[in-house]
């Protein structure tokens, strides 16, 4: 992944990509807050943090307070992967992983296809806004749950989505 991004990270977002790793290794999840101007690079810190539990094989949620922004996010990280957001497709390599969009406005048939992928565990990751809380949302291994512009959500809000997980996943507030 970071191979083929076309920048480098900034000084401040290498200490921080260090510190989500060390904080996602301890043996109780991660509760972090990553704060920064919009378009510092918080987005492709999470993305980090977001595939590190892929590698471990769980899933990771992107909780945003719109439609706008949720799509805004998963077009940004469709960029960002490439072929790795297109595992198990033909015009995917070998690695990698899938995402899934869940907003309220999706069709039927685009809404069972994306809760099929999330179910299975196809969709390593969930980019989403309320929806994602919404009853009938099923993941096969949540473990990362990270929530943008957390301050226009409820505590019983993040909650709702934490607690789709089997175990405690890390949170990563924005």
């Amino acid at each position: 992944f970071e191979a083929k991004l076309p920048f480098k990270y900034t000084d401040g977002q290498l200490e921080v990509n260090k510190e989500i790793a060390q904080d996602m290794q301890q043996p109780h999840p991660m509760h972090r807050l990553l704060q920064g101007e919009v378009g510092s690079g918080k987005t492709v810190v999470a993305l980090r943090a977001m595939l590190s539990v892929i590698e471990s094989g769980g899933q990771a949620a992107l909780l945003a307070p719109t439609e706008v922004l949720a799509a805004q996010h998963f077009k940004t990280i469709s960029k960002l992967l490439g072929d790795l957001a297109q595992a198990g497709t033909l015009q995917g390599s070998g690695e990698g992983t899938q995402l899934a969009l869940l907003t309220g406005s999706l069709g039927a048939s685009a809404k069972r296809e994306a809760l099929g992928k999330i179910k299975n565990g196809e969709a390593g990751i969930v980019i989403g806004t309320h929806a994602l809380i919404s009853e009938g949302v099923e993941f096969d291994d949540l473990a990362l749950v990270v929530v943008d512009e957390q301050h226009r959500f409820g505590v019983e809000q993040r909650d709702a989505l934490r607690m789709k997980a089997a175990k405690p996943p890390h949170v990563l507030v924005m």
